[in-house]
């Protein structure tokens, strides 16, 4: 895409922003004007971001390409390459708006999971024990709670070569999934490749521009072995869970140079 092109592509992705902007403007207004304010509480979120050329000139949230070497039965099946999971991605807006709560900024880690047991609470209905996710409601009311030691977003895990049906419902070949551990200070972004796993400082690169995976590999070992524990609790199947018990490091990876030549290829 030209220059022009991804200007053009992010001033669409502004007005549909500001379409949303103003829906929701109207919903309020109408909850507002039905009285219902004082005993309703508002959450909106979304589901993940988009690049707009960051990163090596990524686009969109996942690269797909046509596979020269699936056979011919399935065709229509494209190779979906994967896309490294940085912050323009998974780093998501949630807003909740409580009744009888003052505004505030809660700066603790949350993820997704942790929606649906707040609605419940926020319900008055006891949350099932099997539920992995936590409320939010403490944090809401005492900003200075922490939130989570650490997040994991990932894609639906994937071995590279395998078929899958991800996202909507079409066959492809995967090239394999990649996982973002995230802690308020570290970003790691894990690959099962060697050298494709990443380490960002974000408080000093909230951009994540420079890897230090080399300058400091035990915060990347110690990262890694949280998301091993995180999928042995989950009790992920042997042939998914197997290639991800190990950190494969190679001191010659430096990003984006592993995505130049699949991007050029698209």
């Amino acid at each position: 895409m030209s220059e022009d092109d991804v200007h053009k592509a992010h001033a669409c992705y502004c007005g549909e922003i500001t379409m949303v902007d103003t829906w929701i403007g109207h919903f309020l207004r109408l909850v507002e004007n039905m009285g219902l304010m004082d005993n309703t509480a508002i959450i909106f979120t979304s589901d993940h971001g988009f690049y707009f050329g960051e990163h090596g000139g990524l686009f969109g949230k996942q690269m797909s390409l046509k596979s020269k070497k699936i056979p011919f039965k399935f065709r229509s099946i494209h190779k979906w390459i994967r896309s490294p999971l940085w912050e323009e991605l998974i780093s998501c807006p949630l807003i909740i708006r409580m009744p009888n709560t003052n505004p505030g900024v809660q700066e603790g880690l949350s993820s997704a999971i942790d929606l649906m047991p707040t609605v419940l609470d926020l319900m008055s209905v006891e949350i099932p024990p099997i539920v992995e996710g936590h409320s939010l409601v403490p944090m809401i009311k005492d900003t200075n709670l922490k939130g989570r030691e650490f997040v994991v977003s990932t894609q639906p895990l994937s071995n590279a070569g395998t078929i899958i049906k991800s996202v909507d419902g079409l066959k492809r070949e995967s090239t394999g999934s990649d996982t973002t551990i995230t802690t308020d200070e570290w970003s790691l972004l894990y690959s099962i490749e060697p050298g494709q796993s990443w380490l960002y400082h974000l408080p000093s690169d909230p951009k994540q521009q420079k890897n230090v995976i080399n300058e400091h590999t035990t915060v990347a070992q110690d990262l890694h072995q949280k998301l091993v524990e995180f999928l042995k609790e989950a009790k992920l199947a042997h042939e998914l869970l197997e290639p991800r018990l190990e950190l494969r490091l190679d001191s010659t990876s430096e990003l984006p140079e592993p995505w130049k030549g699949r991007l050029e290829g698209h």
